[in-house]
C-alpha cells in the first residue's frame, strides 16, 4: 500500500517565534510534512509561485499586507486552502474571510487540539470556526452555538441573500416548488428562479448536490 504523499504547508505569520513553534507542533503532528514558513504578503505570494500547498496556516495581519490580500492575489483560483489563525476575533474580519474564500478561522488563544481539528477539517475541504469566533453580530446571542455559526457562515460564503436563505431552508426540508411557494406566499415560478440562483452560487447542478454540502455545513 502506498503511503501518502507528504503535505506541503505554508505558515505566514509576522512572529519569528510563534512561526518556530507551529513549525515543531505542526511536524510532531504530520512528521513526513514539508513546512514552508513566511513572514509577509510578499513572501507568501511568491511561495504560491512555486509549490502548491494543501494547507495556508495564515495570521490576518502580515507585513506588507494581510490575508484578505493574499486570498485576492493568489495564483490560480484555489482558495479553500487558507486557515486563519488570529488574534482578531472581530466578526467583520471573519465575515471578510469567509468572502475571500477561507474554509477555517480561529484564534491563538484557541488550545493545540482545537487548531488541530481545524487543520483537518479544514485539508477535507470542510469549514471549521473556532471558539469565540462568529461571522455575524448577534444581539442577545453572544454564545451562540457552533451550528448557527457554520449556517451564518455558509450564507455569506456564497452569498446568498435573505430569500434564498428562507427557499433553502425549505428544500433541506424535503417541499416541493409548489409547496416553497405556498409556505413563503411567493409565485412557484419564483422559488425555481431562486432555486437556481442558489445553485449556481454554491456551484454544483443538482438539487442532491446542493444538499449534500448543506448538510456538510451542518445546516440541518
Amino acid at each position: 500500500m502506498m503511503s501518502p504523499s507528504p503535505l506541503e504547508i505554508i505558515v505566514a505569520d509576522p512572529h519569528p517565534l510563534f512561526r518556530e513553534a507551529l513549525h515543531t507542533r505542526l511536524l510532531d503532528w504530520y512528521p513526513q510534512s514539508r513546512i514552508h514558513l513566511v513572514n509577509d504578503l510578499d513572501a507568501l505570494l511568491t511561495a504560491g509561485t512555486h509549490i502548491q500547498p494543501d494547507l495556508i496556516i495564515c495570521e490576518m495581519n502580515l507585513r506588507t499586507g494581510d490575508a484578505l490580500q493574499a486570498m485576492k492575489r493568489w495564483p490560480g483560483d484555489q482558495r479553500d486552502i487558507f486557515l486563519i489563525l488570529t488574534i482578531y476575533p472581530d466578526t467583520k474580519l471573519v465575515r471578510d474571510a469567509c468572502k475571500a474564500g477561507a474554509l477555517g478561522y480561529l484564534l491563538k488563544t484557541s488550545p493545540p487540539e482545537e487548531l488541530k481539528t481545524a487543520i483537518r477539517q479544514v485539508l477535507k475541504k470542510e469549514v471549521f470556526l473556532g471558539e469565540g469566533v462568529s461571522p455575524t453580530d448577534q444581539p442577545g446571542k453572544t454564545g451562540a452555538g457552533l451550528e448557527a455559526r457554520l449556517r451564518d457562515f455558509f450564507h455569506l460564503r456564497f452569498e446568498l441573500t435573505k430569500r434564498e436563505v428562507e427557499v433553502l431552508g425549505q428544500i433541506m426540508s424535503g417541499l416541493s416548488n409548489r409547496e416553497i411557494a405556498e409556505t413563503l406566499y411567493i409565485s412557484e415560478q419564483t422559488v425555481c428562479v431562486h432555486r437556481k440562483n442558489i445553485l449556481r452560487k454554491v456551484g454544483v447542478n443538482n438539487t442532491q448536490k446542493l444538499l449534500r454540502i448543506a448538510y456538510e455545513h451542518q445546516l440541518a
